[in-house]
């Protein structure tokens, strides 16, 4: 019964967030959504703020212990020789687009929270949810940077951020693209393969060079 309220109270909160965003969502409007009392919500996570980052630990967590796994298989496969860019982009997009596939709407709106996370709340509630990732950006990071050696490691964290960008920006609104015949693409395996192959493209892409970027100053 215990972990049913909890598993309400998550859920409620989840859905709220993302609709109304954190600063505007009480307590109070939870504890209506999710048919319980106060002392429930304060028992099980002690403040509004824990309950946020339980709420994102509840599907981050699982994700990334995924991403890590995957990851230390491929490199374990590929002994001394990196793992190719392709591999890797997968391992880190693979776990979260089949969460997608098991939670159906329920990770749109969780991503949709995500957003608000950066908007709406302060430096150090986005600075807890931002440690989650650490582990897997550092691992991921050094992974692509063995196999991209054309590039430094400051660039390959640049990418690997817009590698995020993209992909949570794919979650969010990938199911509402329409075609250029009009025709609306929802089978989530053409965009997570399309998304595969841009950002490798994009991780593995030449150097900017600074003169272009000069260049195209001086001609505004």
């Amino acid at each position: 019964m215990a972990t049913d309220t909890k598993a309400r109270i998550l859920d409620a909160a989840e859905s709220l967030f993302a609709d109304h965003g954190f600063p505007a969502t009480s307590l109070r409007d939870i504890t209506q959504e999710a048919g319980v009392n106060l002392a429930a919500v304060n028992y099980h996570f002690g403040s509004k703020e824990a309950l946020l980052i339980s709420v994102l630990e509840r599907k981050i967590a699982p994700v990334n212990r995924t991403r890590l796994a995957q990851l230390e298989a491929l490199e374990t496969a590929a002994g001394a020789d990196p793992v190719p860019t392709e591999d890797l982009v997968r391992a880190f997009l693979t776990p979260l687009f089949e969460t997608w596939g098991k939670h159906g709407q329920g990770l749109p709106k969780f991503m949709k929270l995500v957003g608000r996370i950066h908007a709406e709340v302060d430096q150090d509630v986005r600075t807890k949810f931002i440690k989650q990732f650490d582990t897997v950006l550092q691992r991921f990071s050094a992974a692509f940077h063995r196999g991209l050696p054309h590039l430094d490691a400051i660039e390959v964290q640049w990418r690997v951020l817009f590698l995020v960008g993209s992909m949570a920006h794919t979650m969010t609104w990938g199911g509402s693209i329409v075609t250029m015949d009009g025709q609306v693409c929802h089978d989530p395996e053409e965009i997570f393969e399309a998304l595969i192959q841009f950002s490798t493209a994009g991780m593995g892409a030449p150097v900017l060079q600074p003169v272009a970027v000069a260049s195209r100053r001086g001609a505004r």
